[in-house]
């Protein structure tokens, strides 16, 4: 099958996928259990360079929706009824290893470049702007290398409520059109179960998303230099911090302002001169607002 056919497939899988949430993305409907007394702040600094992602920069890539340059979705279309057999696992073997092996060509000129940054520190550094008022009189803050999964593998949790477990991501798109800075923030309780071990509950849960593309910085990413990374790392850590501090108190509803992002419907939450938070079905995104259109007319 050519690359026609395969991308006329995928663009069906994510026509279907844009289909589902064409009602428009949910919004947050219940305040979280904050401010408290005290809360914990777990960062968890698991990444610690810039990666090349394998999906393109295609229509609603930023807000996680990222199907069409998929080598699942491509391969699924590839092999077609023997996507479950072995012809289905050696195409999609061989389509990740490809794109894997370009993806780590492209990073390593901007991995090079930001490599004085101090990309941790500046992350850390951010988590200082958290408005205390709006979520503890007392916050301890702590950095940890380790993910979750990796903790409770070993049996390190502890008992406790109220911690905010913040986890923060970065990459450039395969095509190397966007960069988009994540931070994926909990709010948890941890209680010893009756087996004595420790089980987790979510009380709140939301994704922050910084997207630029190299248009709007006028420069492609693997040119930029250390300085330029740097101020990009700094923009996009703070502003995620300000987006939770705002989120946590935010009551968004339907009657706000409907937006599309890249044919992705959003919701306006606030416009920011030339930045705007909107939000979709997966996070709220920071964006260019040069780039929402009006909704379009089903």
């Amino acid at each position: 099958m050519n690359d026609t056919k395969l991308r006329s497939r995928a663009l069906l899988a994510l026509a279907t996928c844009l289909a589902a949430c064409a009602a428009g993305p949910q919004v947050q409907r219940e305040a979280p259990p904050l401010p408290v007394t005290t809360l914990r702040v777990e960062v968890r600094l698991t990444q610690h360079q810039i990666e090349v992602s394998r999906t393109n920069s295609t229509v609603g890539a930023a807000a996680g929706v990222q199907m069409a340059g998929s080598p699942q979705v491509a391969a699924g279309g590839f092999a077609a009824g023997a996507a479950a057999g072995l012809i289905g696992s050696l195409i999609d073997v061989a389509i990740d290893a490809h794109r894997g092996s370009v993806a780590e060509h492209a990073a390593a000129p901007m991995r090079e470049h930001a490599r004085e940054v101090g990309i941790d520190a500046l992350i850390a550094t951010a988590v200082d702007g958290l408005d205390r008022h709006r979520f503890a009189e007392t916050v301890d803050v702590v950095h940890v290398d380790r993910s979750e999964a990796d903790d409770e593998k070993q049996g390190r949790f502890e008992p406790g409520t109220n911690v905010l477990v913040l986890v923060p991501s970065y990459a450039v798109n395969y095509d190397g059109d966007t960069f988009t800075y994540m931070l994926d923030a909990r709010l948890v309780d941890r209680t010893r179960g009756k087996r004595g071990r420790v089980e987790t509950k979510t009380r709140y849960h939301e994704t922050f998303s910084y997207v630029v593309t190299a248009s709007e910085l006028g420069t492609p990413f693997a040119e930029l230099t250390a300085e330029r990374w740097s101020a990009l790392f700094k923009a996009a850590a703070a502003e995620t911090v300000e987006m939770l501090g705002y989120d946590v108190s935010a009551r968004p509803s339907d009657a706000q302002p409907r937006r599309s992002y890249r044919a992705l419907p959003v919701v306006l939450d606030q416009e920011r001169g030339e930045r705007s938070w909107v939000r979709s079905h997966a996070a709220l995104l920071s964006v260019s607002s040069a780039s929402l259109d009006a909704p379009r007319k089903s």
